[in-house]
């Protein structure tokens, strides 16, 4: 029995399916180092929902990257909601749509205009928030990443399609993903299969390209187990006594997560057939605007402090106070938060002591366990946990020896 155990060990490593990976030591020490908190919620990880991705980072001398990942918990199978970081897929992949329309002289800075055709549609005429007054890919793309601005992803997923969205991604190797609606509107299955009419002009005011509303045929029933969430839930004012059907909506698992991330992070280490059609500077810009703090941000502008402080979209490390971080420190990443559920994913490095790791994390606190009444255990126990979650991690790094120092020089990009 023994030797068949090791035979199908084996045979999973040799098709290409590891088996589910157990929690790793590695991780229980650090939570362990980490004081209160983590060691608190931990002791009660199916209650919060816990799921963990840590991966260490080495480099070769060729600055090419060895990953060893550790994982507590991880399940792809088990739903949690992912909330906006859905964003960040659709955000990348509408620069790699865009990158087919170059030969017409757009770009993700061309001039936007969105109509309407279908229930539930509203169109889009400017964005008072640009430089130029403008709407424009490019500049919804900075709200996403900056501020998880809902409405920028929106409009990002009316540009390409549920369709489209979800098949390129299933293309990239993203086979579990499923990217159903927009955000913060309530609209049906079918207005959400439908998507605007956009067109894009020159800075003369010429139509470059009209794009047409489309409709999308596929079922994007989510492929997980766990899809009935709380005990109870609030609809339309009332409330609900009995679990929330998510079987219809978003479904983003943590690996997924990690590995989208990883594929921007280093490109280069991607099969040539899973690759995006991005260029250098495409990379650029969302390095640039990912690690991009709201208090640095121009256009868009977040001026006050007291709302978009330097945790707002960055949970690990300042999640959890008001504290700025510090600037030797940037963190690559795509936040969400709903229906109790707290999301990170998220590439961390420190350029004065070569740190780098990835982390991503899913929380759920909703002690009440009713979805949709607003009230949940964020500030008391999520954020403070994945706070003190991303400082152990880094601390850990701070400590771990590495043969070759990481260059970030191509990561460090102001312009």
């Amino acid at each position: 029995m023994r030797r068949l155990g090791v035979f199908l060990w084996l045979f999973l490593i040799l098709i290409g399916c590891e088996p589910e990976p157990k929690n790793s030591p590695l991780l229980t020490e650090i939570f362990q180092s980490a004081g209160e908190k983590i060691p608190e919620v931990v002791a009660n990880p199916e209650n919060y929902r816990i799921q963990i991705i840590y991966t260490q980072i080495d480099r070769k001398k060729d600055q090419s990257p060895v990953f060893t990942t550790h994982t507590f918990r991880l399940d792809t199978t088990r739903y949690f909601y992912p909330a906006s970081t859905v964003k960040f897929p659709a955000a990348v992949l509408a620069l790699d749509k865009l990158t087919r329309y170059a030969s017409l002289g757009i770009s993700k800075d061309s001039k936007v205009s969105i109509g309407t055709g279908f229930s539930g549609m509203t169109p889009v005429f400017n964005d008072s928030s640009s430089q130029s007054g403008d709407a424009s890919i490019g500049h919804y793309i900075k709200k996403i990443l900056v501020a998880s601005d809902d409405d920028a992803f929106n409009r990002i997923y009316e540009f390409l399609g549920q369709e489209y969205l979800n098949e390129r991604l299933w293309e990239l190797g993203f086979s579990d993903v499923r990217i159903s609606h927009r955000l913060s509107i309530p609209l049906s299955v079918e207005e959400n299969r439908h998507t605007n009419p956009i067109q894009f002009y020159d800075d003369q005011g010429r139509r470059m390209l009209e794009q047409p509303m489309a409709r999308s045929p596929l079922d994007l029933t989510v492929n997980a187990d766990g899809t009935l969430l709380g005990t109870a839930y609030i609809s339309k004012g009332e409330r609900v006594s009995k679990p929330m059907d998510f079987s219809k909506k978003n479904f983003y698992h943590l690996a997924e997560q990690q590995r989208f991330l990883r594929q921007i992070i280093f490109p280069e280490t991607v099969p040539k057939n899973k690759q995006l059609y991005l260029k250098k500077k495409d990379y650029e810009f969302f390095y640039q605007w990912m690690s991009t703090l709201p208090r640095k941000s121009q256009y868009p502008t977040y001026n006050d402090y007291s709302k978009y402080y330097d945790g707002y979209c960055k949970f690990f490390m300042v999640g959890d106070s008001k504290d700025q971080l510090s600037d030797h420190i940037r963190i690559f990443n795509k936040v969400g938060w709903a229906y109790g559920f707290l999301i990170d994913n998220a590439y961390i490095i420190d350029t004065l002591n070569g740190v780098e790791f990835f982390l991503s994390a899913v929380i759920y606190a909703n002690s009440n366990d009713t979805l949709n009444d607003g009230i949940y255990d964020y500030d008391s126990i999520a954020l403070p946990f994945l706070a003190k979650l991303g400082k152990a991690v880094y601390n850990y790094n701070l400590k771990r020896e590495r043969s070759i120092r990481p260059d970030f020089s191509r990561f460090i990009v102001n312009k």
